[in-house]
């Protein structure tokens, strides 16, 4: 059975197109040709795919017509649709139809292809031409063969700068074709040999995780070292590093060496241009450092109020204002609270105007030039931590209240101007700032009382505990409805609650606040406002409310204890609900009673609501 070779030739593409194209290449390759990849080509300027071992001829298709029952009115038309008579027609399940036999690979070629070509979804796609066709960048060639025939275009094309046409003789030669004019073009082979390049260099550092997007900027990678003036070595590290990794994609080495990866040339030639545009850089980067530092942190602190947060949101000046209260209600001292002064002075910065990666890092620096103290210097570097899901956090206290302070006012704000996340989008980073939130809470001891987050802001935040913690979700939903005060608190509830769940006094709660929810939670709006006890009659309802009045349960409290005094309550509801009517004839006595059965939910859901958790 033959090979196929698609190719499709563009001008250079960026790393997210190609790592785009990576991930959609399989199923296309699978919708259209009906087969899997058996090697995928991905770099700056061509995209394509190797399949071996397709069918000669595509599979009979039936195609479905209308039913059966219709056929003295549509038979006649479906089959002269179809080319067939009426007597060709064949039934199944009801419904007439046709099969359509298989056509020649070589014939339904074309139009696969062109579905491939303009099945792709870029995030940023152009047209070119009047095609119409939309693409990552304009294509300019596409090639398919059929083992050694050529279905469509003439030939590929090796490297821009040292390669012109490259004759392909067939499919399965693609690959070495391509190597001998000096394209790798398997993407996992290019970063094999740029991290083997960087190996024997030795000593480099990717702290902004750039080697993934270099393996899609070169298709004949070359590991070249050189060094910049050390005169530079004066800027703090980050700035210089930086300056590297953010628009060049170097690597950095230790002092002032680094690594880059050309894509082929003269090594001598190209490291020395490499490094005049480094240095420039640098000198660019030196000189908007030292001016920030003369200006000083205080006044670019002035400067914030005419910086908006966002749109709607207020300036950056309101943003310090609101994150200082809130640090005060986290229980932050005078260094979180002069931390939150500073924090986003920063953002008047040239330098952070630049380099959007040094924010808050560049802030700390440029108040530690100005003799604050570590306490507030390392608070206002901490700020944005935890930065990812598994991000490190805030290693001193007041960077831990500035960082949840930060994030609690982007959420408070975002969602009161209606900026609650939907789908994949999230511009505002408000799930990775919820994340952070229960982090700092959990892993980092920070105790952030549920009052400080508006209803819908609560509920966001705590859907992450449910990924967080390794408990069913069951249970974090159960301890979200409990009385805890805090989110630490919350999480700790739904670990205690999954802990005790085979204890017979979680039995005895669980069995009382079950019986009491299902009966008076369907009547609650017929239920009194508060408990009369004049209305009690019945011995059985007395003796409820009183085991009720007795039970001791804090929601913040040790969950054993509350467990046992709740668990008392059982046997009670047993009785009352053997000798009791609740849903009483009078009136009164049956709204009376239903407040009963809703106090003893109320009082036991301050553990937890246990109607979220299947028995």
């Amino acid at each position: 059975m033959p090979s196929l070779l698609l190719e499709i030739g563009c001008e250079e593409l960026p790393a997210a197109a190609c790592r785009e194209a990576e991930a959609q290449l399989p199923e296309l390759a699978r919708a259209h040709v009906g087969a899997a990849a058996s090697q995928l080509f991905v770099g700056p300027r061509r995209i394509g795919f190797l399949v071996d071992d397709l069918p000669e001829r595509t599979a009979d298709e039936w195609v479905k017509g209308p039913p059966e029952n219709l056929r003295e009115r549509a038979a006649a038309g479906f089959a002269k649709k179809h080319g067939v008579s009426v007597e060709e027609l064949e039934v199944r399940d009801g419904f007439l139809g046709v099969t359509v036999p298989g056509r020649e690979l070589r014939e339904v070629l074309p139009e696969q292809i062109d579905r491939i070509v303009r099945g792709f979804s870029f995030t940023k796609s152009m047209r070119w031409d009047a095609s119409g066709m939309r693409f990552a960048r304009p294509v300019r060639w596409v090639l398919a063969m059929l083992d050694a025939e050529t279905i469509l275009g003439e030939t590929s094309f090796g490297h821009r700068f040292t390669h012109g046409p490259v004759e392909i003789p067939n499919a399965a030669a693609y690959a070495d074709q391509l190597r001998a004019a000096d394209v790798e073009p398997v993407a996992d082979e290019r970063r094999r040999q740029i991290v083997e390049g960087l190996d024997v260099v030795g000593g480099w550092r990717d702290p902004g995780g750039k080697l993934a997007e270099v393996v899609h900027l070169v298709e004949k990678p070359i590991v070249l070292e050189s060094r910049f003036d050390e005169r530079f070595l004066q800027l703090p590290e980050r700035v210089v590093v930086t300056t590297m990794q953010s628009h060049q994609r170097y690597f950095p080495i230790e002092g002032n060496r680094f690594a880059l990866v050309a894509n082929g040339g003269e090594a001598d030639v190209v490291a020395a241009g490499h490094t005049q545009v480094l240095e420039a850089r640098l000198e660019d980067a030196t000189f908007t450092f030292e001016r920030d530092v003369a200006t000083g942190i205080d006044a670019l602190a002035e400067r914030l109020g005419s910086i908006t947060f966002f749109a709607a949101a207020g300036s950056f000046a309101e943003k310090a204002d609101r994150v200082a209260k809130l640090a005060r209600r986290l229980g932050g001292g005078e260094a979180s609270l002069e931390a939150a002064r500073l924090a986003k002075a920063d953002q008047a910065s040239e330098l952070v105007r630049e380099f959007p990666e040094l924010e808050g890092y560049i802030g700390a620096e440029y108040a530690r030039l100005a003799g604050y103290p570590d306490a507030v210097t390392k608070a206002v570097e901490e700020q944005y931590l935890p930065d990812s899901a598994g991000g490190p956090l805030p290693q001193t206290e007041p960077g831990k209240v500035l960082a949840a302070a930060d994030k609690l006012d982007t959420l408070r704000v975002a969602f009161e101007l209606g900026h609650r996340p939907s789908g994949s989008r999230d511009p505002y980073g408000l799930r990775r700032a919820a994340i952070g939130l229960v982090r700092l809470a959990l892993e980092g001891g920070l105790t952030i009382d549920r009052e400080l987050l508006p209803e819908d802001v609560r509920e966001f935040v705590e859907e992450r505990l449910e990924s967080l913690l390794n408990v069913p979700v069951e249970y974090v939903r159960a301890a979200r409805a409990s009385t805890a005060s805090d989110l630490g608190a919350v999480a700790r509830r739904a670990e205690e609650l999954y802990g005790e769940r085979e204890s017979p006094e979680f039995e005895g709660v669980y069995t009382a606040f079950d019986r009491a929810h299902r009966l008076a939670g369907k009547a609650q709006e017929a239920a009194a406002a508060e408990l009369d006890r004049g209305l009690l009659v019945e011995d059985a309802e007395k003796a409820l409310a009183e085991a009720l009045a007795k039970v001791a349960i804090d929601g913040n409290g040790d969950l054993k204890a509350a467990l046992q005094s709740g668990a008392e309550l059982a046997p009670v509801m047993e009785r009352f609900f053997d000798e009791v009517l609740v849903m009483a004839e009078d009136e009164a006595v049956r709204a009376n009673r239903l407040r009963l059965l809703l106090d003893v939910r109320d009082t036991l859901g301050a553990l937890g609501d246990f109607s979220q958790i299947p028995r």
